[in-house]
């Protein structure tokens, strides 16, 4: 019972209250001015996005994306003022989007494997899809279709510019120029030690060549050994020079030491011709090698006659330099002469110096062996350089005047000779990149450029 009498004052209070506020307004209109106020809803406050700290790409700023500089702007969004509600928003975006696609139907995409996707790619997406949604079309895409006649007219254009700008010296590379061969030796792993002791006892040291000194000038590769690989490269050259093939190293080193150590001597001795430099064979016991069986050329049958036709060849070739007044004419006198007679061809011998002396045709190792031993016996410090030129290759560094120049007398071999690889800086024989114990040869600072010879 007083539940229901609470109940009946308190509406009856908010009855009086109401009389009230209807007679107060009529005294006095401001107060239905204020209550009005009062009871109205706010109006809703402009949303604003902060968008420093975020990619956005409603008005594309590429310094911006990719973070050349710094934005901190906060954008403001504004209703969309062109749509009519969501179902205009749903129909530009669908029409949108089904243009785009028919576009990129239209288009021939080449090589789609090729092409990365970038931070503009997102960015024009995103741009696309905002405008169909949005309505604005404010902003376009552009997709450029490549065909034969843009393809034409970027090459003129490309060719325009070119000749616009001051041409920059860029030699040729001559196809299929590369034929350095190395070695690739037949290494036999003893593991009885029985075999191993009949392996040594089977041969002996043969030569030690202790007798032989070899001078920094005309024999970097010697020089860069220690005391160890010097005695062992002394051997291997006697042994070569005494026609021995077979002999047990004086001292112990590991199959990479034993290459690089027979490589130095091949580098440093064009005039071994009937060395194989392709091939030797190695007995190891415990990782060291025991016993060496080098190859001379089976081409060769009688290596004493062959090597005095070879040296009369060179006392020949030598003579027809030998009374130019420098060093530089006598450089060119043996570029020229080898490119006018050689061709470049493989054979048996091509990795000889002898297939470019005595023959006439030869590699790349031939032309460098060749014109390393020639420019010696004139008393021009010359050394051959083994590397990488998109194959195998060899070429030449040669002294003059105290500075180290980069030769490569099988690339000037065309027709007619040219002097694109002569006398170059590392810098510019920046083709050729040297590999083996040729990395330690003297830097080439200096380079000389020659258009024409006279």
């Amino acid at each position: 019972m007083k539940v229901v009498e609470s109940l009946a004052y308190g509406i009856l209070g908010l009855i009086t209250a109401g009389v009230m506020a209807i007679l107060a307004c009529v005294a006095n209109p401001d107060i239905g001015v204020w209550v009005g106020e009062l009871l109205q809803p706010a109006d809703e406050e402009e949303v604003k996005v902060d968008t420093s700290n975020k990619y956005y790409v409603e008005v594309p700023d590429w310094d911006y994306i990719y973070g050349v500089r710094e934005k901190k702007e906060k954008v403001e969004v504004e209703e969309t003022e062109n749509a009519s509600g969501i179902g205009a928003m749903i129909t530009n975006a669908v029409n949108g989007l089904s243009d785009a696609i028919n576009e990129l139907e239209a288009t021939n995409v080449e090589n789609l494997a090729e092409r990365d996707v970038t931070v503009e790619d997102v960015a024009n997406a995103a741009d696309a899809i905002a405008n169909a949604v949005t309505g604005k079309g404010k902003k376009k895409i552009s997709v450029s279709i490549e065909t034969e006649s843009t393809k034409t007219k970027s090459s003129d254009d490309a060719n325009k510019s070119e000749e616009e700008v001051t041409p920059v010296y860029a030699p040729g590379i001559p196809a299929g120029k590369s034929g350095y061969a190395a070695f690739e030796p037949d290494i036999v792993e003893l593991t009885d030690p029985g075999l191993a002791n009949q392996a040594i006892n089977s041969t002996d040291y043969g030569y030690l060549g202790d007798e032989f000194d070899f001078s920094t000038e005309y024999y970097p590769y010697y020089h860069m050994l220690n005391d160890t690989g010097k005695a062992l490269y002394r051997q291997i050259y006697a042994n070569t020079l005494n026609l021995n093939t077979t002999f047990r190293p004086i001292e112990q080193v590991n199959m990479n030491t034993m290459q690089m150590i027979i490589l130095s001597v091949v580098f440093d001795h064009p005039e071994l011709f009937w060395l194989d430099t392709t091939f030797y064979q190695e007995f190891d016991y415990n990782g060291a090698a025991i016993k060496l069986r080098l190859r001379y050329y089976d081409r060769i049958n009688n290596i004493p006659a062959a090597n005095r036709e070879f040296q009369s060849q060179v006392e020949a070739i030598v003579a027809g330099a030998a009374g130019l007044p420098d060093n530089y004419s006598k450089e060119l006198y043996i570029h020229d002469f080898l490119a006018k007679k050689l061709t470049y061809k493989h054979n048996p011998l091509d990795q000889s110096a002898y297939s470019a002396i005595v023959g006439n045709n030869t590699v790349c190792a031939g032309y460098a062996k060749a014109f390393q031993y020639l420019m010696q016996r004139l008393g021009v410090p010359t050394y051959l350089c083994a590397g990488s030129a998109g194959e195998l290759h060899a070429w030449n560094i040669i002294k003059l005047d105290g500075n180290y120049y980069n030769v490569d007398c099988t690339w000037d071999d065309q027709d007619p000779t040219v002097y694109d690889y002569y006398n170059l800086s590392d810098a510019d024989n920046y083709m050729h990149k040297r590999m083996f114990n040729s990395v330690y040869l003297p830097a080439c600072n200096e380079g000389t450029f020659i258009a024409a010879a006279e």
